[in-house]
C-alpha cells in the first residue's frame, strides 16, 4: 500500500480515538453533572470515522481484514449506540465495539508500517515461553475490563468489580510489558511496543486512582471529575490499542523453538 496509505490509516485511528473521547465526555457530563450535552460532535466524528475506514477498506495491500473488521466494529458501535438507551447490553456493546474499532485500525496501521514489511528474526523465548500467549491474551482481557468500566460508569454495576478487574488487568499488562523490555529489549519493535504499553497502563492506573479519590472526597459531580473520567476512558482505549500492538509483536518475534 505504501507509506501514504499507512499515514491515512494512522489518521483514521486518531480520528476514531477522538470520537471515543467526545462520546466519553458526553456520557460523563450526563451522569456526573446531569447535563445533556449535544451529541452532534460525537455523531459527526463517528460517521466521519466510519466513512474514512470504509474508504480504506477498498485499498489494496496487507491488513484488509483488519480494516474491514474495524469498519464492522464501527457499524456495530453505532447500532448499539442508538438502540435500547440505558440498558446493560447497549452500554457494553457500544463501549466494546468503539474501543475494538480503535484497536483493529491500530493493528492495520502496524501491518502496513515499514518495519512490519521487513523480515522478522525470531527470538527464542526460553524459560519465558508463557510470555507470548500472555501477551496475546492481554487485549481481550483489557476489552473485558473496558466493558466492566462502562457498566460502572453508567451506574449499572458497583465500583468494586471494576476496581478488582483493574488491579488484575494492570498486573497482567505490567508483567508482560516489563518482561518484554527486560529480557527481549534488544528487539526494537518488541521494546517500543512494550514501552508504550507500560506507559499507558501507568497513566491509566493514575487516572483511575484520581477518579476514585475524587469520589471519596465528594467531588464526583464537578467538571474536573468529568474531564478526569473522560481522560480515563481515553487512556483505556490507548491501553487496549497498545496491548494489541504488543501482542502482535510478541506473536511475530517470540518462539519457543530455537531459530534456525
Amino acid at each position: 500500500m505504501g507509506q501514504r496509505a499507512h499515514r491515512f490509516i494512522v489518521a483514521a485511528a486518531a480520528w476514531e480515538w477522538i470520537a471515543v473521547a467526545t462520546g466519553a465526555f458526553q456520557s460523563s457530563s450526563r451522569i456526573a453533572l446531569n447535563v445533556s450535552r449535544s451529541g452532534s460532535a460525537h455523531l459527526v466524528l463517528g460517521v466521519g470515522a466510519l466513512l474514512a475506514v470504509l474508504g480504506l477498506c477498498f485499498g489494496k495491500g496487507p491488513a484488509r481484514t483488519a480494516r474491514w473488521l474495524s469498519f464492522a466494529s464501527l457499524v456495530l458501535s453505532g447500532v448499539t449506540g442508538w438502540i435500547s438507551p440505558g440498558s446493560a447490553g447497549r452500554v457494553v456493546g457500544h463501549a466494546v465495539f468503539s474501543h475494538l474499532a480503535v484497536g483493529l485500525i491500530t493493528a492495520a496501521a502496524v501491518l502496513t508500517s515499514a518495519s512490519w514489511s521487513q523480515p522478522a528474526k525470531a527470538m527464542n523465548a526460553g524459560s519465558w515461553k508463557a510470555l507470548r500467549p500472555a501477551a496475546q491474551w492481554t487485549p481481550p482481557i483489557i476489552l473485558l475490563q473496558i466493558a466492566m468500566g462502562a457498566l460502572y460508569r453508567h451506574q449499572i454495576f458497583g465500583v468494586m468489580p471494576h476496581m478488582l478487574g483493574a488491579m488484575l488487568v494492570a498486573i497482567l499488562a505490567l508483567v508482560v510489558s516489563t518482561t518484554l523490555i527486560q529480557h527481549f529489549g534488544d528487539q526494537p519493535q518488541l521494546k517500543s511496543s512494550a514501552s508504550a504499553l507500560l506507559g499507558v497502563v501507568l497513566a491509566q492506573v493514575c487516572l483511575g486512582i484520581g477518579a476514585f479519590l475524587m469520589l471519596l472526597l465528594g467531588a464526583g459531580n464537578t467538571p474536573a471529575f468529568v474531564w478526569l473520567t473522560t481522560a480515563h476512558v481515553c487512556a483505556g482505549s490507548l491501553t487496549f490499542a497498545a496491548s494489541v500492538v504488543a501482542g502482535m509483536q510478541a506473536r511475530r518475534y517470540l518462539t519457543t523453538c530455537e531459530p534456525s
